[in-house]
Protein backbone atom coordinates (compact mmCIF):
# COMPACT_ATOMS: atom_id res chain seq x y z
CA UNK A 1 0.00 0.00 0.00
CA UNK A 2 1.34 3.41 -0.96
CA UNK A 3 2.34 5.81 1.82
CA UNK A 4 0.02 8.50 0.45
CA UNK A 5 -2.92 6.12 0.68
CA UNK A 6 -2.06 5.25 4.28
CA UNK A 7 -1.90 8.95 5.17
CA UNK A 8 -5.27 9.49 3.50
CA UNK A 9 -6.78 6.63 5.49
CA UNK A 10 -5.38 8.02 8.75
CA UNK A 11 -7.03 11.37 8.00
CA UNK A 12 -10.38 9.74 7.27
CA UNK A 13 -13.14 10.02 9.86
CA UNK A 14 -14.45 6.62 8.79
CA UNK A 15 -11.13 5.00 9.66
CA UNK A 16 -11.13 6.35 13.20
CA UNK A 17 -14.80 5.63 13.77
CA UNK A 18 -14.27 2.05 12.61
CA UNK A 19 -11.27 1.71 14.95
CA UNK A 20 -13.31 3.09 17.86
CA UNK A 21 -16.25 0.81 17.05
CA UNK A 22 -13.90 -2.15 16.78
CA UNK A 23 -12.43 -1.36 20.22
CA UNK A 24 -15.93 -1.27 21.70
CA UNK A 25 -16.84 -4.51 19.90
CA UNK A 26 -13.72 -6.27 21.22
CA UNK A 27 -14.37 -5.03 24.76
CA UNK A 28 -17.89 -6.37 24.56
CA UNK A 29 -16.70 -9.62 23.02
CA UNK A 30 -14.17 -10.06 25.83
CA UNK A 31 -16.95 -10.07 28.45
CA UNK A 32 -19.81 -11.58 26.43
CA UNK A 33 -19.60 -14.89 28.29
CA UNK A 34 -19.96 -13.31 31.73
CA UNK A 35 -22.07 -14.36 33.45
CA UNK A 36 -22.28 -17.95 32.13
CA UNK A 37 -25.26 -20.13 33.15
CA UNK A 38 -24.79 -23.03 35.55
CA UNK A 39 -28.17 -24.50 34.62
CA UNK A 40 -29.39 -26.08 31.40
CA UNK A 41 -31.67 -24.07 29.08
CA UNK A 42 -34.61 -26.35 29.95
CA UNK A 43 -34.23 -25.30 33.60
CA UNK A 44 -34.36 -21.60 32.68
CA UNK A 45 -37.49 -21.59 30.60
CA UNK A 46 -40.14 -20.20 32.96
CA UNK A 47 -40.00 -17.72 35.86
CA UNK A 48 -38.91 -17.38 38.55
CA UNK A 49 -35.35 -17.61 37.25
CA UNK A 50 -32.51 -18.36 39.69
CA UNK A 51 -29.25 -16.47 39.45
CA UNK A 52 -27.67 -19.58 37.94
CA UNK A 53 -29.58 -18.91 34.70
CA UNK A 54 -27.17 -15.98 34.19
CA UNK A 55 -29.76 -13.60 32.78
CA UNK A 56 -28.78 -9.94 32.99
CA UNK A 57 -31.71 -7.62 33.57
CA UNK A 58 -34.48 -8.07 30.95
CA UNK A 59 -32.73 -11.00 29.33
CA UNK A 60 -35.01 -12.91 31.70
CA UNK A 61 -37.90 -11.86 29.43
CA UNK A 62 -36.41 -12.11 25.98
CA UNK A 63 -34.10 -15.16 26.05
CA UNK A 64 -36.88 -17.48 27.31
CA UNK A 65 -39.22 -15.86 24.77
CA UNK A 66 -36.72 -16.60 21.98
CA UNK A 67 -36.43 -20.21 23.15
CA UNK A 68 -40.20 -20.65 23.07
CA UNK A 69 -40.44 -18.98 19.66
CA UNK A 70 -37.95 -21.55 18.38
CA UNK A 71 -40.42 -24.20 19.53
CA UNK A 72 -43.21 -22.53 17.57
CA UNK A 73 -44.86 -20.77 20.50
CA UNK A 74 -46.11 -17.18 20.18
CA UNK A 75 -44.95 -15.36 23.32
CA UNK A 76 -44.07 -11.84 24.46
CA UNK A 77 -46.46 -10.44 21.84
CA UNK A 78 -46.59 -7.08 23.60
CA UNK A 79 -43.26 -6.38 21.91
CA UNK A 80 -42.43 -6.64 18.18
CA UNK A 81 -40.40 -9.69 17.15
CA UNK A 82 -37.26 -8.51 15.31
CA UNK A 83 -34.87 -8.22 18.26
CA UNK A 84 -36.00 -11.63 19.49
CA UNK A 85 -35.45 -13.03 15.99
CA UNK A 86 -31.85 -11.75 16.21
CA UNK A 87 -31.46 -13.57 19.54
CA UNK A 88 -32.76 -16.73 17.85
CA UNK A 89 -30.34 -16.25 14.96
CA UNK A 90 -27.45 -15.92 17.43
CA UNK A 91 -28.54 -19.09 19.21
CA UNK A 92 -28.72 -20.99 15.92
CA UNK A 93 -25.20 -19.89 15.00
CA UNK A 94 -23.38 -20.00 18.36
CA UNK A 95 -25.64 -22.18 20.50
CA UNK A 96 -28.04 -21.55 23.36
CA UNK A 97 -25.53 -19.74 25.55
CA UNK A 98 -24.62 -16.12 26.36
CA UNK A 99 -22.56 -15.76 23.17
CA UNK A 100 -25.54 -16.77 21.08
CA UNK A 101 -27.99 -14.61 23.05
CA UNK A 102 -25.89 -11.46 22.98
CA UNK A 103 -23.77 -11.45 19.83
CA UNK A 104 -26.12 -9.42 17.65
CA UNK A 105 -26.80 -6.97 20.49
CA UNK A 106 -23.04 -6.52 20.93
CA UNK A 107 -22.69 -5.92 17.20
CA UNK A 108 -25.58 -3.42 17.25
CA UNK A 109 -23.96 -1.52 20.12
CA UNK A 110 -20.63 -1.28 18.30
CA UNK A 111 -22.32 -0.14 15.07
CA UNK A 112 -24.19 2.54 17.03
CA UNK A 113 -20.85 4.08 18.04
CA UNK A 114 -19.95 4.47 14.37
CA UNK A 115 -23.39 5.90 13.57
CA UNK A 116 -23.20 8.51 16.34
CA UNK A 117 -19.98 9.77 14.77
CA UNK A 118 -21.58 9.89 11.32
CA UNK A 119 -24.64 11.71 12.65
CA UNK A 120 -22.42 14.20 14.45
CA UNK A 121 -20.42 14.87 11.28
CA UNK A 122 -23.62 15.43 9.28
CA UNK A 123 -24.77 18.01 11.80
CA UNK A 124 -21.49 19.67 12.81
CA UNK A 125 -19.35 19.19 9.68
CA UNK A 126 -16.18 18.66 11.72
CA UNK A 127 -14.28 15.36 11.86
CA UNK A 128 -12.63 15.98 15.22
CA UNK A 129 -15.91 16.90 16.87
CA UNK A 130 -17.62 13.89 15.29
CA UNK A 131 -14.98 11.57 16.72
CA UNK A 132 -15.36 13.13 20.19
CA UNK A 133 -19.15 12.66 20.00
CA UNK A 134 -18.66 9.00 19.13
CA UNK A 135 -16.12 8.61 21.96
CA UNK A 136 -18.48 10.13 24.53
CA UNK A 137 -21.18 7.68 23.48
CA UNK A 138 -18.79 4.71 23.20
CA UNK A 139 -17.64 5.13 26.81
CA UNK A 140 -21.05 5.80 28.31
CA UNK A 141 -21.08 2.91 30.75
CA UNK A 142 -24.86 2.49 31.00
CA UNK A 143 -25.22 2.52 27.21
CA UNK A 144 -22.33 0.07 26.97
CA UNK A 145 -24.00 -2.26 29.48
CA UNK A 146 -27.41 -2.11 27.81
CA UNK A 147 -25.95 -2.89 24.40
CA UNK A 148 -24.12 -5.91 25.85
CA UNK A 149 -27.35 -7.64 26.86
CA UNK A 150 -29.88 -9.72 24.93
CA UNK A 151 -32.62 -7.10 25.10
CA UNK A 152 -34.68 -5.18 22.54
CA UNK A 153 -32.93 -1.82 22.70
CA UNK A 154 -29.56 -2.20 20.91
CA UNK A 155 -30.93 -3.15 17.46
CA UNK A 156 -33.73 -0.60 17.83
CA UNK A 157 -31.27 2.23 18.48
CA UNK A 158 -28.83 1.21 15.74
CA UNK A 159 -31.62 1.01 13.16
CA UNK A 160 -33.06 4.34 14.37
CA UNK A 161 -29.64 5.95 13.96
CA UNK A 162 -29.41 4.61 10.40
CA UNK A 163 -32.84 6.10 9.77
CA UNK A 164 -31.90 9.50 11.22
CA UNK A 165 -28.75 9.75 9.09
CA UNK A 166 -30.66 8.88 5.94
CA UNK A 167 -33.38 11.36 6.93
CA UNK A 168 -30.85 14.19 7.18
CA UNK A 169 -29.52 13.16 3.77
CA UNK A 170 -33.10 13.50 2.46
CA UNK A 171 -33.25 9.82 1.51
CA UNK A 172 -36.66 9.55 3.08
CA UNK A 173 -37.78 6.21 1.62
CA UNK A 174 -34.68 4.38 2.89
CA UNK A 175 -35.01 6.25 6.17
CA UNK A 176 -38.55 4.92 6.45
CA UNK A 177 -37.40 1.37 5.78
CA UNK A 178 -34.82 1.48 8.57
CA UNK A 179 -37.27 3.15 10.94
CA UNK A 180 -39.79 0.42 10.17
CA UNK A 181 -37.17 -2.17 11.13
CA UNK A 182 -36.46 -0.18 14.31
CA UNK A 183 -40.16 -0.26 15.15
CA UNK A 184 -40.11 -4.01 14.54
CA UNK A 185 -37.32 -4.20 17.14
CA UNK A 186 -38.94 -1.97 19.76
CA UNK A 187 -42.09 0.10 19.39
CA UNK A 188 -40.67 3.06 21.37
CA UNK A 189 -38.52 3.82 18.31
CA UNK A 190 -41.59 5.81 17.29
CA UNK A 191 -40.27 8.62 19.52
CA UNK A 192 -37.20 9.12 17.33
CA UNK A 193 -39.41 9.08 14.22
CA UNK A 194 -41.63 11.75 15.77
CA UNK A 195 -38.53 13.82 16.58
CA UNK A 196 -37.38 13.66 12.96
CA UNK A 197 -40.81 14.60 11.63
CA UNK A 198 -41.23 17.46 14.10
CA UNK A 199 -37.82 18.83 13.11
CA UNK A 200 -38.81 18.66 9.45
CA UNK A 201 -42.13 20.41 10.12
CA UNK A 202 -40.43 23.29 11.94
CA UNK A 203 -37.81 23.53 9.21
CA UNK A 204 -40.37 23.68 6.40
CA UNK A 205 -42.49 26.22 8.30
CA UNK A 206 -39.47 28.49 8.68
CA UNK A 207 -38.07 28.16 5.15
CA UNK A 208 -41.34 28.52 3.23
CA UNK A 209 -43.02 31.94 3.24
CA UNK A 210 -46.45 30.39 2.70
CA UNK A 211 -47.88 27.91 5.18
CA UNK A 212 -49.56 25.88 2.44
CA UNK A 213 -46.20 25.38 0.69
CA UNK A 214 -44.61 24.30 3.96
CA UNK A 215 -47.37 21.78 4.63
CA UNK A 216 -47.21 20.47 1.06
CA UNK A 217 -43.46 19.84 1.35
CA UNK A 218 -43.88 18.30 4.78
CA UNK A 219 -46.59 15.93 3.54
CA UNK A 220 -44.20 14.65 0.87
CA UNK A 221 -41.64 13.81 3.57
CA UNK A 222 -44.38 12.35 5.77
CA UNK A 223 -45.54 10.04 3.00
CA UNK A 224 -42.03 8.82 2.23
CA UNK A 225 -40.92 8.28 5.83
CA UNK A 226 -43.88 7.68 8.12
CA UNK A 227 -45.95 5.66 5.65
CA UNK A 228 -42.97 3.52 4.61
CA UNK A 229 -42.13 2.95 8.30
CA UNK A 230 -45.67 1.83 9.05
CA UNK A 231 -45.75 -0.43 5.98
CA UNK A 232 -42.51 -2.17 7.05
CA UNK A 233 -43.86 -2.57 10.58
CA UNK A 234 -47.19 -3.95 9.34
CA UNK A 235 -45.47 -6.31 6.90
CA UNK A 236 -43.13 -7.65 9.57
CA UNK A 237 -45.95 -8.20 12.05
CA UNK A 238 -48.04 -9.85 9.33
CA UNK A 239 -45.27 -12.38 8.68
CA UNK A 240 -44.93 -13.08 12.41
CA UNK A 241 -48.70 -13.36 12.98
CA UNK A 242 -49.08 -15.71 10.03
CA UNK A 243 -46.11 -17.86 11.04
CA UNK A 244 -47.24 -18.18 14.66
CA UNK A 245 -51.00 -17.94 14.07
CA UNK A 246 -51.42 -15.15 16.62
CA UNK A 247 -53.51 -12.21 15.40
CA UNK A 248 -55.86 -12.29 12.43
CA UNK A 249 -54.37 -9.00 11.16
CA UNK A 250 -51.21 -7.05 11.99
CA UNK A 251 -53.42 -4.09 12.94
CA UNK A 252 -54.90 -6.22 15.69
CA UNK A 253 -51.36 -6.91 16.87
CA UNK A 254 -50.51 -3.18 16.86
CA UNK A 255 -53.69 -2.47 18.83
CA UNK A 256 -52.67 -5.11 21.37
CA UNK A 257 -49.18 -3.60 21.73
CA UNK A 258 -50.54 -0.09 22.24
CA UNK A 259 -53.21 -1.20 24.72
CA UNK A 260 -50.67 -3.18 26.68
CA UNK A 261 -48.35 -0.21 27.08
CA UNK A 262 -51.14 2.21 28.05
CA UNK A 263 -52.16 0.11 31.07
CA UNK A 264 -48.66 -0.03 32.59
CA UNK A 265 -49.36 2.51 35.33
CA UNK A 266 -47.94 2.73 38.83
CA UNK A 267 -49.79 3.32 42.07
CA UNK A 268 -49.02 5.48 45.08
CA UNK A 269 -46.30 3.80 47.10
CA UNK A 270 -44.61 2.11 44.13
CA UNK A 271 -40.91 2.84 43.70
CA UNK A 272 -40.48 4.68 40.41
CA UNK A 273 -37.35 6.49 39.27
CA UNK A 274 -38.94 9.58 37.76
CA UNK A 275 -37.40 11.26 34.67
CA UNK A 276 -35.87 14.20 36.53
CA UNK A 277 -33.70 11.79 38.52
CA UNK A 278 -32.14 10.44 35.31
CA UNK A 279 -30.18 13.61 34.54
CA UNK A 280 -29.96 15.58 37.77
CA UNK A 281 -26.55 14.98 39.44
CA UNK A 282 -27.91 16.29 42.76
CA UNK A 283 -31.01 14.09 42.69
CA UNK A 284 -29.75 10.87 41.15
CA UNK A 285 -31.81 7.71 40.95
CA UNK A 286 -30.20 4.93 43.03
CA UNK A 287 -27.69 2.88 41.10
CA UNK A 288 -29.62 -0.12 39.72
CA UNK A 289 -28.05 -3.57 39.86
CA UNK A 290 -28.71 -5.56 36.70
CA UNK A 291 -26.41 -8.43 37.67
CA UNK A 292 -23.83 -8.19 40.45
CA UNK A 293 -21.42 -10.76 41.89
CA UNK A 294 -20.00 -9.86 45.32
CA UNK A 295 -16.73 -11.26 46.67
CA UNK A 296 -15.22 -10.61 50.11
CA UNK A 297 -11.56 -11.49 50.70
CA UNK A 298 -9.20 -10.37 53.46
CA UNK A 299 -11.77 -7.90 54.73
CA UNK A 300 -12.19 -6.27 51.30
CA UNK A 301 -15.35 -6.45 49.22
CA UNK A 302 -15.37 -6.15 45.43
CA UNK A 303 -17.53 -7.04 42.43
CA UNK A 304 -15.76 -8.91 39.61
CA UNK A 305 -19.03 -8.87 37.62
CA UNK A 306 -21.30 -5.86 38.07
CA UNK A 307 -23.73 -4.64 35.42
CA UNK A 308 -25.30 -1.39 36.61
CA UNK A 309 -27.61 1.30 35.35
CA UNK A 310 -26.42 4.71 36.52
CA UNK A 311 -26.00 8.31 35.53
CA UNK A 312 -22.76 9.21 33.79
CA UNK A 313 -21.02 12.59 33.43
CA UNK A 314 -22.51 12.82 29.92
CA UNK A 315 -26.07 12.55 31.26
CA UNK A 316 -25.43 15.52 33.57
CA UNK A 317 -24.97 17.73 30.50
CA UNK A 318 -28.60 17.40 29.40
CA UNK A 319 -29.98 20.58 30.95
CA UNK A 320 -26.92 22.59 29.94
CA UNK A 321 -27.46 21.49 26.34
CA UNK A 322 -31.14 22.39 26.43
CA UNK A 323 -30.40 25.87 27.84
CA UNK A 324 -27.69 26.60 25.28
CA UNK A 325 -29.72 25.23 22.36
CA UNK A 326 -32.64 27.46 23.29
CA UNK A 327 -30.34 30.47 23.59
CA UNK A 328 -28.54 29.73 20.31
CA UNK A 329 -31.88 29.19 18.57
CA UNK A 330 -32.97 32.63 19.69
CA UNK A 331 -29.72 34.22 18.48
CA UNK A 332 -29.94 32.51 15.09
CA UNK A 333 -33.57 33.47 14.62
CA UNK A 334 -32.70 37.07 15.49
CA UNK A 335 -30.13 36.92 12.69
CA UNK A 336 -32.70 35.32 10.37
CA UNK A 337 -30.83 32.02 10.19
CA UNK A 338 -32.65 28.74 10.73
CA UNK A 339 -31.10 27.04 13.81
CA UNK A 340 -30.90 23.59 12.25
CA UNK A 341 -28.57 21.90 14.73
CA UNK A 342 -30.35 23.44 17.68
CA UNK A 343 -33.87 22.50 16.57
CA UNK A 344 -32.78 18.98 15.62
CA UNK A 345 -31.18 18.49 19.05
CA UNK A 346 -34.13 19.94 20.95
CA UNK A 347 -36.59 17.84 18.96
CA UNK A 348 -34.66 14.63 19.68
CA UNK A 349 -34.38 15.39 23.41
CA UNK A 350 -38.03 16.41 23.62
CA UNK A 351 -39.41 13.25 22.04
CA UNK A 352 -37.03 10.76 23.66
CA UNK A 353 -36.72 12.30 27.14
CA UNK A 354 -39.13 15.13 27.90
CA UNK A 355 -42.02 13.05 26.62
CA UNK A 356 -41.66 10.86 29.71
CA UNK A 357 -42.39 13.79 32.04
CA UNK A 358 -46.14 13.99 31.28
CA UNK A 359 -46.30 10.20 30.92
CA UNK A 360 -44.79 9.70 34.38
CA UNK A 361 -45.85 12.73 36.39
CA UNK A 362 -49.36 13.19 34.97
CA UNK A 363 -50.42 9.82 33.55
CA UNK A 364 -48.50 7.70 36.12
CA UNK A 365 -47.08 5.48 33.41
CA UNK A 366 -44.17 3.28 34.51
CA UNK A 367 -40.86 4.69 33.31
CA UNK A 368 -37.30 3.42 33.72
CA UNK A 369 -33.92 5.18 33.54
CA UNK A 370 -32.69 2.89 30.75
CA UNK A 371 -35.21 4.63 28.45
CA UNK A 372 -32.63 7.43 28.36
CA UNK A 373 -30.51 5.18 26.13
CA UNK A 374 -32.38 6.67 23.15
CA UNK A 375 -31.35 10.18 24.20
CA UNK A 376 -27.65 9.57 24.89
CA UNK A 377 -26.51 9.85 21.22
CA UNK A 378 -27.87 13.37 20.79
CA UNK A 379 -26.48 14.42 24.19
CA UNK A 380 -23.05 13.29 22.94
CA UNK A 381 -23.49 15.36 19.78
CA UNK A 382 -25.04 18.36 21.53
CA UNK A 383 -22.38 18.82 24.20
CA UNK A 384 -19.66 18.55 21.57
CA UNK A 385 -21.35 21.30 19.58
CA UNK A 386 -21.77 23.81 22.41
CA UNK A 387 -18.22 23.23 23.73
CA UNK A 388 -16.47 23.77 20.41
CA UNK A 389 -16.41 27.55 20.11
CA UNK A 390 -13.11 28.52 21.76
CA UNK A 391 -10.03 27.04 23.41
CA UNK A 392 -11.46 27.18 26.92
CA UNK A 393 -14.69 25.43 25.86
CA UNK A 394 -12.69 22.77 24.04
CA UNK A 395 -10.59 22.24 27.18
CA UNK A 396 -13.79 21.60 29.13
CA UNK A 397 -14.88 19.17 26.40
CA UNK A 398 -11.59 17.26 26.65
CA UNK A 399 -11.90 17.13 30.46
CA UNK A 400 -15.46 15.84 30.14
CA UNK A 401 -14.32 13.17 27.67
CA UNK A 402 -11.52 12.10 30.00
CA UNK A 403 -13.97 11.96 32.93
CA UNK A 404 -16.38 9.90 30.85
CA UNK A 405 -13.62 7.40 30.01
CA UNK A 406 -12.44 7.26 33.65
CA UNK A 407 -16.03 6.66 34.77
CA UNK A 408 -16.24 3.85 32.22
CA UNK A 409 -13.06 2.19 33.52
CA UNK A 410 -14.13 2.36 37.18
CA UNK A 411 -17.58 0.87 36.48
CA UNK A 412 -16.56 -1.56 33.72
CA UNK A 413 -18.95 -4.52 34.20
CA UNK A 414 -16.47 -7.44 34.14
CA UNK A 415 -13.21 -6.42 35.78
CA UNK A 416 -9.90 -8.23 35.39
CA UNK A 417 -8.04 -8.85 38.63
CA UNK A 418 -5.42 -6.17 37.94
CA UNK A 419 -8.15 -3.54 37.63
CA UNK A 420 -9.82 -4.73 40.83
CA UNK A 421 -6.49 -4.50 42.67
CA UNK A 422 -5.85 -1.01 41.28
CA UNK A 423 -9.31 0.28 42.24
CA UNK A 424 -9.00 -1.17 45.75
CA UNK A 425 -5.56 0.43 46.09
CA UNK A 426 -7.05 3.80 45.08
CA UNK A 427 -10.02 3.30 47.42
CA UNK A 428 -12.43 3.41 44.45
CA UNK A 429 -15.48 1.17 43.89
CA UNK A 430 -14.32 -2.23 42.68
Amino acid sequence: MKLSRIKKMLKSLDTWLIVLSLIVFLLKLAIISEPWPKLEPKDCRDPPFPTECAFIFDEAHYVPAARKMMEGMAVNNEHPPLSKVLIILGILIFGDNPVGWRIFMVLSGAISVYLVGKLSYLLLGNQNLAFISATLFAFDITSFNLSSMAILDPPALALSMFSAILFLKKRYVYSGVFMGLALLSKISSIFILLALLFFQLIREAYLKPKLIDALRNFMVVLEKSLIISVLVLVAGLAVYDYAYNVFSTPFGHIDYILNYHTILTFKEGDTVHMPLSWTNPFLQYPRESYYVVTVTENGKTYHPVAYYSMQTPLWWMTWLIVAFMLYLSYINLENRVFPEIEIFTLSWISFTYFIYFPLAYLMHRWVYPFYFYQTVPIIAVGITYILSEDKFSKLILYVLTALQIAWFIVWFPVKPQWLIDLLLLLNLPA
